[in-house]
């Protein structure tokens, strides 16, 4: 079991991707996290896709592994005392509700602060906190497309939208980054912090080369197309016999290594290509060149041809391949549970990105039903059995039946 985070306790109050993201991250290195969840369905990701179980969609599965969940109606009079005690007894707090939600719910920074002043609480919006825009709503496209990411990415004239939830994903890794960061402050000085996330500024952090470019000169480069780094001829993708082969080969001493592995040294030193400048303005023709080669066997032969070379290469691969992985089933970086409600089978989970003294960062725990551990977090900060029996019978907290 990871313990990077053993013993910090996290109020989970977060939905659908960015903020559960965050959590999950959290989870997976020794976190406890409590999901604290409306009784009326909880985490809207819950509902959003096949339902293997009730609340058990595939987006949720995926990223509450390792979670608690207690059903708790924030809107009920009664549940400012659960509420306190939670947050009592917590170290972190998320949220990614819209600004002034958490105000009219009584979880706004202000208040916590005031029941708990060491409480990391992490705020996560689309826009930030305050500010003329502030109050807009964000998905992950629309941060695409504020951020300039849309517009560098496709064809020109013809902007795409990144394939997966990148701003959402982005920003749950940088509030986790923030989050450890103001532990190990914590620690030091016993204070507390508001962390004020932004998935605009998030997603301008991870296009920075976009932005760095911009800066110095002013200049926007144009999206790239279906073959990125097509423009210099030694690098990019090209369609073989059977698969797409990725090649990197984006300096004078890897194009001459490539030129020689593929048995075309004389290349290196052809007048057409013998400068980066060269390989740039000739690109076209040197990329036919390779391409007419490469038709000639498969992507898998080519990458081992040129591996051996030390020529950076691979094989464009989805998700089925990749999952497949000889280098991700060595290091176990994908973990499986058994008994995930609504499956038949074990469920596979990815893990956090890294492994700790060896130890690959994957959950134990299945994601949990709504509400299915709110009687054990209660007794957890202290309520008898009478209290929470009266809790579940006044409808402040839910559990399911056999909970």
């Amino acid at each position: 079991m990871i313990d990077l985070l053993k013993g910090v306790r996290v109020l989970d109050f977060t939905h659908v991707h960015a903020g559960p993201l965050c959590t999950y991250q959290l989870a997976l290195m020794g976190a406890t996290v409590i999901k604290v969840e409306s009784p009326n369905g909880g985490d809207q990701m819950r509902q959003m896709g096949h339902q293997f179980a009730t609340g058990m969609s595939p987006g949720f599965l995926g990223q509450n592994a390792n979670k608690t969940s207690i059903a708790l109606d924030l809107k009920h009079q009664d549940s400012e005392p659960v509420i306190n005690r939670l947050l009592e007894a917590s170290d972190v707090l998320v949220i990614n509700m819209r600004p002034g939600t958490s105000n009219r719910l009584n979880i706004d920074y202000e208040t916590c602060k005031e029941i708990n002043s060491g409480l990391i609480y992490c705020a996560i919006s689309g826009y930030g906190q305050e500010g003329p825009e502030s109050d807009r709503p964000a998905m992950d496209h629309l941060m695409q497309g504020e951020s300039g990411m849309i517009l560098s990415t496709g064809f020109p004239g013809q902007p795409a939208r990144v394939g997966f939830a990148v701003s959402d994903a982005s920003t749950a890794l940088i509030s986790s980054s923030a989050i450890n960061a103001a532990l190990l402050r914590r620690k030091t000085t016993g204070a507390g912090a508001y962390l004020d996330v932004s998935m605009l500024e998030s997603s301008m952090a991870i296009m920075g080369l976009n932005y760095y470019g911009y800066f110095a000169t002013g200049q926007v480069n144009p999206p790239p197309g279906a073959n990125p780094l097509a423009s210099l001829g030694s690098a990019g993708t090209w369609p073989c016999a059977n698969g797409t082969l990725l090649v990197n080969a984006n300096n004078m001493r890897l194009f001459a290594r490539m030129a020689g592995a593929i048995g075309r040294p004389e290349l290196a030193s052809d007048e057409r290509f013998n400068s980066l400048a060269k390989l740039s303005a000739n690109g076209q023709e040197l990329r036919k060149l390779f391409g007419d080669l490469f038709k000639t066997n498969s992507a898998t032969h080519w990458d081992g041809v040129l591996r051996e070379a030390g020529v950076p290469s691979g094989i464009l691969k989805g998700p089925p391949d990749t999952v497949e992985h000889a280098q991700l089933s060595y290091r176990n970086s994908i973990g499986s549970i058994d008994n995930v409600p609504g499956m038949t089978k074990s469920l596979r989970f990815l893990g956090a990105g890294f492994l700790v003294d060896g130890e690959p960062t994957t959950p134990q725990a299945a994601p949990p039903l709504l509400g299915q551990q709110s009687r054990e977090i209660l007794a957890d900060i202290g309520y008898s059995q009478e209290e929470i029996v009266k809790l579940i019978n006044d409808k402040v907290v839910s559990c399911p039946d056999n909970a």
